[in-house]
């Protein structure tokens, strides 16, 4: 396939290019590979030769359109751990235990397995650390609670509708007789599925919000601790762990007065400052935006999220210059108290932070950074995994 470049008239600083290349792999299912030159002037990507000259074009707007929003941005970094310094070691192979099964359906054995355990009980021990509420949700969410939510608004190429057949016999039998002798479905099935009432939900913490819809809390707020599957269409993104189509998420929810849950998020910004630094794990928490859709006002929403700091993200140092967003720190102001008509009790509308883990990140970024080899792993990894081998409980890793 030919590769493409564009020139900009200016070299994009580093958080335009992080935000052109959020959003360019949605511009067309013909755009691969998309890269920036070192200098931040230059993108190139692949595409077929008769879509080429379009997709320059369409490239092109989209840089200069976020590349003037962010120009007179500066990322804030809180916190930079010191192995930042160090380089990484050579990775010999592919990742250990990571297979596919479909475009970002991953499955984990081995040691990927025993790290994805160990770290989900250690965030779910750091949600304890505010006595957070245990909290099983469901893997779907109604599409109605999604769109109070503004999803289908801000972030409509990530969704993924939960369909079935509409309730005709007739049809049904149609659809199966059509399909006896297929190895897939055929191309007519959109049209006989119903409107969807649900989607496969794209992050647990709504559930929180929905959970507690037209209720007063209490003063002192509430906390849950939440771990559930999330699914995100990543289109051509989705090559490994990096990017999955279905993932897990680890989440501490913390719902109260603007204080509260503002004193709340410093205090998980500090511990986490120390788990990275345990873990010796070459990191920044830093402010960042989520990937909002190419619409009128989504530049202005990254805008306001990089510059109120209202999200920080937990980036690992991955090989080269890349990096790789396993967590992060958000607070969403009173959103979604107004929303699901959520309030406080003597303090008015609730105010929400969500502090939320992509634990098969988390397994990609660790063994990047420190192998495969737990001989070699810092000692909280080395010692939860011996300990939970010694006492039988090897599946649970921690």
């Amino acid at each position: 396939m030919p590769r493409f470049t564009v020139k900009l008239a200016a070299p994009a600083q580093e958080m335009a290019r992080e935000e052109i290349l959020k959003q360019a792999t949605f511009l067309s299912r013909d755009l691969r590979q998309v890269e920036f030159a070192a200098d931040g002037q230059e993108i190139s990507f692949e595409a077929p030769a008769a879509a080429g000259l379009a997709l320059s074009v369409a490239l092109e707007r989209l840089a200069m359109q976020i590349g003037r929003a962010l120009r007179k941005l500066e990322r804030k970094v809180v916190l930079r751990t010191p192995e930042m310094e160090r380089p990484l070691p050579e990775r010999v192979g592919p990742m250990p235990g990571v297979g596919f099964l479909g475009p970002g359906q991953a499955v984990l054995q081995g040691v990927a397995l025993q790290l994805f355990h160990y770290f989900d009980a250690a965030f779910e021990r750091m949600g304890g650390r505010w006595n957070a509420v245990p909290v099983r949700t469901p893997t779907l969410i109604p599409s109605r609670a999604l769109a109070k939510c503004d999803y289908f608004r801000s972030f409509p190429q990530y969704v993924t509708f939960a369909a079935h057949l509409h309730e005709d016999g007739e049809a049904i039998e149609r659809f199966r007789r059509r399909h006896e002798a297929l190895d897939d479905l055929d191309d007519g099935v959109a049209a006989e599925l119903d409107r969807p009432e649900a989607c496969l939900s794209p992050a647990v913490c709504y559930h929180i919000y929905h959970l507690h819809e037209n209720t007063v809390l209490p003063r002192s707020g509430s906390v849950h601790g939440v771990c559930g599957k999330c699914f995100r269409y990543e289109s051509g993104n989705m090559k490994d762990l990096r990017r999955l189509w279905d993932f897990t998420l680890r989440e501490i929810v913390f719902m109260g007065s603007r204080e509260d849950v503002l004193a709340a998020r410093d205090q998980t910004v500090a511990v986490m400052s120390d788990f990275l630094q345990e873990h010796r794990m070459a990191a920044e928490i830093r402010t960042a935006s989520d990937p909002f859709f190419i619409a009128p006002d989504a530049v202005s929403k990254t805008f306001f999220q990089l510059s109120s700091d209202s999200k920080l993200e937990i980036s690992v140092q991955l090989r080269g210059s890349e990096r790789l967003a396993v967590g992060s720190h958000n607070y969403h102001s009173d959103f979604f108290g107004r929303v699901f008509n959520v309030e406080v009790e003597g303090a008015g509308t609730m105010q929400s932070v969500c502090v939320g883990f992509g634990l098969e990140r988390w397994v990609y970024g660790f063994i990047e950074q420190h192998g495969a080899d737990p001989r070699r792993w810092p000692d909280p990894v080395r010692h939860a995994l011996s300990s939970s081998v010694e006492g039988g409980g090897a599946g649970a890793g921690a």
